[in-house]
């Protein structure tokens, strides 16, 4: 094992490093700050690269709350819940995880809901309480609005007896 400590990398590096990785794809300041801790740079650096990223709109809260918002909502199928608690974990300002809400006020959201409670009821029986339970859990685990959870149910449960007696 080597002994020696590893010299930091220089600000120039980490800049365009950085940089670099906000210009693929929206980052948040917390989490840069993680990855610069990470490969051992100064306080000193980090502080200065992320006023040059803020100062060249290389990151922005507002906008990367709102991304985030979008992406987890439509790729990973989780509610405002979830989103807000992430949001937070990440040491957003309230304004930007108030914008991000904004940005989940979509007719997707109540898409999303309705494909989730579609697909978790194929496996159980809506007329039966305990799995009417076990499937309020599962979606309000993804981060979804109890009450909208209950309506999405009810909207299904209706559809599931108006095939029934087109069926009959």
């Amino acid at each position: 094992m080597n002994s020696r400590k590893s010299t930091p990398p220089s600000r120039e590096k980490l800049l365009l490093q950085m940089s670099g990785l906000c210009a693929k794809c929206e980052q948040c300041e917390h989490d840069l700050r993680e990855k610069m801790r990470r490969k051992g740079a100064l306080s000193a650096d980090i502080d200065h690269v992320i006023d040059y990223l803020y100062d060249h709109r290389f990151l922005d809260e507002e906008r990367y709350a709102r991304a985030y918002a979008r992406d987890k909502l439509r790729f990973n199928g989780w509610g405002r819940l979830k989103i807000r608690m992430m949001l937070s974990s990440k040491r957003l300002s309230r304004e930007a995880i108030s914008v991000a809400m904004e940005a989940t006020e979509i007719p997707e959201y109540s898409e999303v809901l309705e494909q989730i409670v579609r697909g978790k009821a194929r496996a159980l029986d809506l007329s039966d309480a305990a799995d009417r339970q076990k499937l309020l859990r599962s979606v309000y685990a993804r981060g979804f609005e109890p009450q909208l959870i209950i309506k999405a149910m009810e909207a299904l449960r209706q559809q599931l007896r108006h095939a029934i007696d087109l069926v009959s």
